[in-house]
């Protein structure tokens, strides 16, 4: 389809050259990740968290809890052995080690002739990667590039999921873009106490002298004085200077320039670019159990989980597709969620649905309705036995003299217990409901017990354990598994 505006000016043929941009700026931002001590250690855990969960296939559903997990399937074939080489875990480890250095995950698909869908896949480098734009659809396809051979690439070809740039709508932008400028002053500053102590480890000065030095003079002072004084291996020797000449210092300490102070500037500046809680690399200094598990759930909340998500819109967009027609329709790629349960929220959680419980009952109203509502199990709660009667005065035989007791007043009976008041429609109170796979292979039973509704989940689990499977399918009795469950129905509005 074509766009109603054009999208690239008309004639572009490389966006690197229209926007001046190099393949050399991407090896600079990979090259970043073996050269700084901050950068190393945020990207190193952040692929190895994304790469962690498992990933499975999953019926569509409106509701995650009613989606049903595909065991076998060809795309799930594929991910268990996308290559001879690398695993899916391997290759999720580079493309997401990519993405954060550069913005950019690009995985490249290969396919047979007369095989619809793909053989096995790879992680490529970005900057082998240029864009073929064009006006109207965007994006015509790609060129690989390496030692001079130029591979072009259909779009269905390469995966790939970016963190979109605001001024290159075809290239991303990452986090450590934004730390370059820093990135080299560090380097910068590593440079100059390198030099510092390969000079001894004492600082530059001049060498004044009274004279004018003649050429064989001067080479004479300054091939004496770098054999005997310049180098770590000469260090702390003592130095004589001859014909009145005074050593003078002209440059600053490591205290004066602050190093340890500038290194934890930059060490903040990285932290703060990739949004990465200081706990989670092991910087202890001002952190308790507290904000430490606070910046466990951020980890994974908040770093871990948005960058899966962009790898099962990608996988859900780009490769179930490949593997039939609609299938992307009926069936989705997901991953085990990595964000820790927040043991706050639960407690609060706890404590409201206590406090509810307590308020709800001490009306009067049904426990049974009350947890259901609720979605809490059976407590197997007992009413308490009544305390004994107080003793009263006068009430001992042994004790003739002591006054004879009141009269009983009469008990005044205590009122019903309220009851939920029942719904228009009764059968809307029955929360679970059998759902049968209706064939020519159904049994009677199975077909009989379609649509039949349930309480509670005990008691729908009673006839199906674990929500699937009927206890009297008469298909089981022979080994065969029955295909019917039992799910919770939502209320209607």
């Amino acid at each position: 389809m074509r766009s109603p505006v054009p999208l690239v000016a008309r004639g572009t043929r490389s966006w690197w050259a229209q926007q001046g941009r190099s393949r050399g700026d991407f090896v600079n931002q990979m090259d970043q990740y073996g050269s700084d001590g901050v950068v190393f250690p945020i990207v190193n855990r952040l692929m190895y968290a994304v790469a962690k969960p498992d990933w499975k296939l999953y019926t569509k559903a409106a509701n995650r809890e009613d989606r049903t997990e595909v065991t076998s399937h060809a795309v799930l074939d594929f991910l268990a052995k996308p290559n001879p080489v690398l695993s899916w875990k391997q290759i999720m480890m580079a493309g997401q080690q990519h993405n954060d250095l550069t913005g950019e995950t690009n995985i490249v698909l290969g396919f047979s002739p007369g095989v619809k869908y793909p053989l096995d896949c790879y992680p490529v480098r970005p900057d082998r990667l240029a864009p073929v734009p064009d006006p109207w659809t965007f994006l015509a396809g790609w060129i690989y590039q390496i030692d001079g051979e130029k591979v072009p690439l259909e779009n269905r070809e390469l995966l790939r999921w970016i963190q979109p740039s605001p001024l290159d709508p075809y290239r991303g932008m990452g986090p450590l873009q934004s730390l370059l400028l820093d990135l080299d002053s560090q380097r910068y500053g590593k440079e100059w106490q390198a030099s510092f102590f390969a000079n001894s480890a004492r600082p530059g000065g001049i060498i004044e002298v009274d004279k004018r030095l003649g050429d064989d003079e001067f080479d004479e002072m300054r091939d004496r004085w770098r054999e005997q004084h310049q180098g770590i291996s000469k260090a702390h020797r003592v130095a004589i200077i001859e014909n009145g000449a005074k050593w003078i210092e002209t440059s600053y300490s490591l205290r004066d320039l602050q190093m340890a102070e500038l290194d934890v500037v930059s060490r903040d500046k990285a932290l703060v670019a990739f949004g990465y809680p200081k706990a989670m690399l092991g910087i202890v200094e001002d952190v308790n159990r507290a904000n430490a598990e606070a910046g466990e759930y951020m980890f994974g909340k908040w770093l871990v989980e948005p960058r899966l998500d962009q790898w099962k819109a990608m996988l859900n967009r780009g490769l179930l597709p490949l593997f039939g027609d609609g299938v992307e329709k009926k069936l989705e790629l997901d991953y085990e969620s990595p964000v820790p349960e927040n043991n706050e929220q639960a407690m609060q959680e706890l404590e409201t649905k206590s406090a509810a419980v307590v308020a709800l009952v001490g009306a009067g109203f049904d426990a049974t309705d009350v947890l259901d509502m609720l979605e809490w199990p059976d407590l197997g709660y007992e009413k308490p036995a009544p305390p004994p009667p107080p003793v009263v005065p006068g009430a001992d035989p042994e004790d003739p003299d002591a006054p004879p007791p009141a009269p009983a007043k009469k008990a005044v009976p205590a009122p019903p217990a309220k009851k939920a008041p029942p719904p228009e429609n009764m059968d809307a109170a029955m929360r679970w409901v059998v759902e049968a796979h209706q064939d020519d292979s159904t049994c009677d039973k199975c077909s009989s017990n379609d649509g039949k509704t349930y309480r509670n989940r005990a008691d729908a689990y009673a006839d199906y354990p674990d929500g699937k499977g009927y206890i009297k399918c008469v298909g089981a009795e022979f080994g065969n598994q029955c295909r019917c469950v039992v799910k919770k129905r939502r209320r209607s509005s």
